[in-house]
């Protein structure tokens, strides 16, 4: 059990107006039909905020966690497929091509898809670089020393482990291991550093801050605060994350500056748990998406209907800096992952 203190000055703390019809956004998120979330069948949906009208930009199911390209033209996905190496555990036909192992690239509309890594473990999340020109991913991994090793008859297999890659969008180059347990990366405006969670001792995360170099890392939540999905402001300037309170029980949106002071709670309503926010590029909102307490996510877990994977996940806007303003739901079906496309 813990408590988060969270240190709040109005009169210091800049407000900006709650979300508004006036300013519409395209915001890029997955879907997959009720009942059925968070998996296997997933897809990636648009829908403009004023008018709430939702596009299908793939329908192939195996399609998810998007992220915008800088000039909002193309959206990077993840892609499932089935690996090409034998598993070492049998697995059923309906489920053996849902596996994250590809990442594309698509047009803004969905139009022209293509493959641009295929990594045979797991990715978990990509991001484009602000330049347009590398991806940070977080992706499993097999040991180098027993990458291409025969295993000995009876020898169970070594687990993947899994680190933050850096690789060029386009070309033959190999992904970079930036570190390992790292999730969830994020550049800054300027492209110089990248954010990410990071594993701590006792199952907890923390936000970390790192050069793209690799040096340069520090922390930059209280160690006894559970945090992840760091995501820079436009102006660099401040940090939405999501954090765990009330005793680990409820998982919500934060914002502090860029050194880690300042930490404010943006959601408060603990019918749901909410992550992996996204500023919009004026800087004024953040989208998220949050999941019902009362019908829990995860492959395999059922909610009140007893059906695997039943969960009710939805998509968020509010202000990020306004505490008063009352979050707005902008989706009645399902829906993770939102990210905001440049106008």
């Amino acid at each position: 059990m813990f408590a988060i203190l969270v240190i709040v000055s109005v009169a210091a703390t800049p407000r900006s107006p709650a979300p508004s019809a006036d300013k519409p956004e395209t915001i890029i998120y997955e879907h997959s039909p009720d009942e059925r979330a968070p998996w296997p069948i997933l897809d990636i949906y648009s829908l403009v905020t004023d008018s709430k009208s939702v596009r299908a930009l793939t329908n192939d199911g195996h399609s998810h966690t998007p992220s915008v390209s800088p000039d909002g033209q193309h959206i990077l996905f993840v892609h499932d497929a089935a690996p090409h190496t034998k598993l070492p555990h049998h697995e059923p036909s309906e489920t053996d091509s849902h596996h994250p192992i590809e990442l594309y690239v698509m047009n803004r509309d969905g139009s022209n898809p293509r493959l641009i890594r295929r990594m045979e473990t797991a990715i978990l999340r990509a991001t484009w670089s602000p330049d347009g020109k590398t991806i940070a991913a977080t992706a499993a991994y097999l040991p180098e020393e027993s990458a291409g090793v025969e295993m000995n008859a009876g020898e169970p297999p070594k687990p993947p482990v899994t680190g933050l890659f850096l690789f060029p969008l386009d070309g033959p180059g190999e992904p970079r291991l930036l570190f390992r347990d790292a999730f969830t990366p994020a550049w800054s405006p300027d492209g110089h550093r990248i954010a990410f969670s990071a594993r701590q001792r006792g199952s907890r995360w923390a936000i970390h801050v790192a050069n793209v170099n690799g040096s340069g890392e520090i922390e930059l939540t209280d160690p006894t605060l559970n945090a992840g999905s760091p995501v820079w402001s436009p102006d660099g300037r401040h940090i939405a994350f999501d954090a765990f309170v009330g005793g680990h029980s409820w998982q919500e949106i934060f914002t502090m500056d860029e050194d880690g002071s300042r930490q404010r709670q943006l959601t408060t309503d603990y019918n749901w748990e909410c992550s992996a926010p996204s500023w919009s590029h004026d800087g004024e909102k953040i989208a998220f998406y949050c999941r019902s307490v009362s019908s829990p996510c995860g492959a395999g877990v059922g909610g009140k209907s007893g059906k695997r994977g039943g969960c009710i996940r939805r998509v968020f806007m509010t202000s990020a800096f306004d505490l008063q303003a009352k979050p707005a739901q902008l989706t009645e079906h399902d829906g993770a992952f939102p990210v905001f496309a440049p106008q």
